[in-house]
């Protein structure tokens, strides 16, 4: 369905811990879509991810404890970890996984992450109570994210309009859900082989879901959407720069917790379908490499 924004982007609510659609068939239509809006809890307080994002890559300042990180790389931190700035395209990010939030984020945003963490699982299980999947298989599904083992990531992007260069490439996120916090246009979405953006909406985060999901759901009864998108080349025309984060929950990287990525077959059960770091290390490699994709 279309409107005259673009496509129809479905919306929920989280009630009682479960995820509230304004159309009944909201659900079904967003896991085909695999992007939808859900509002973000009354309680929320995003300023100080707001703030990161706007501060984060400038130079360090005493008294201002947001800026000064571009120093936090992945030798410091580990692979895939930190900030990264790429003469590809114009975003130049910030990674941390969960077991770094409260030893290097400011606290507010390391008390915002961790809201952002519960608030994508209520989500991930949502989602799950939907499928023809056991409940007792979910946690080993999702590579230990239900019980607390998963890799829950906030990623900060600052699109640099000096750049001259793609946003953001074309690419699919490679795990279960993410949610965004963006403010302005330009994030476009490959739905039908056309590309519609999805625009931010006032008091809602987006939500989409990635590879791992996907390659789940592929054969069950319900296979849910990973789907491909990109931001388009930014310029500020005056105003301020563009910026965007987002909490990604993936699988667990050790593999004592989970020896990867399955598939559910009905009647079979959990098939490993490969592991999950060789899968992570190509999508990110694709990603952000100038002439291709990432894509699997």
């Amino acid at each position: 369905m279309h409107h005259r924004n673009g496509w129809d982007w479905q919306r929920a609510q989280v009630r009682d811990g479960r995820l509230d659609f304004r159309e009944p068939d909201g659900l079904d239509r967003a896991l085909r879509d695999g992007f939808f809006f859900v509002d973000q809890p009354p309680d929320t307080d995003l300023t100080g991810g707001d703030r990161f994002a706007r501060s984060f890559y400038l130079p360090a300042d005493s008294g201002d404890p947001y800026r000064g990180f571009r120093g936090w790389d992945e030798q410091r931190l580990g692979k895939h970890q930190g900030y990264f700035g790429r003469d590809e395209d114009q975003t130049e990010q910030f990674f941390l996984s969960s077991a770094h939030w409260k030893d290097v984020y400011p606290p507010e945003v390391a008390d915002q992450a961790a809201r952002m963490r519960d608030f994508a699982l209520v989500v991930l299980r949502s989602v799950l109570a939907r499928l023809d999947l056991p409940e007792s298989q979910w946690d080993t599904a999702t590579g230990g994210c239900l019980s607390g083992r998963g890799t829950y990531t906030l990623t900060f992007n600052h699109f640099r309009p000096q750049v001259r260069a793609r946003g953001l490439n074309v690419h699919k996120d490679s795990g279960w859900v993410t949610v965004l916090r963006s403010t302005e246009p330009g994030l476009e979405v490959l739905r039908d082989g056309e590309w519609h953006p999805i625009n931010p909406t006032p008091g809602a985060f987006i939500v989409n879901f990635g590879c791992a999901m996907e390659i789940l759901t592929a054969q069950s009864a319900t296979p849910v959407s990973a789907v491909a998108h990109r931001v388009g080349e930014q310029n500020s025309r005056g105003g301020p720069d563009r910026f965007s984060y987002a909490l990604f929950v993936d699988s667990s990287l050790d593999g004592e917790v989970s020896p990867g990525m399955f598939r559910y077959e009905p009647g079979r059960g959990l098939v490993l379908a490969g592991r999950f770091d060789e899968f992570l290390d190509r999508i990110l490699g694709n990603t952000y490499r100038k002439d291709t994709t990432g894509l699997y």
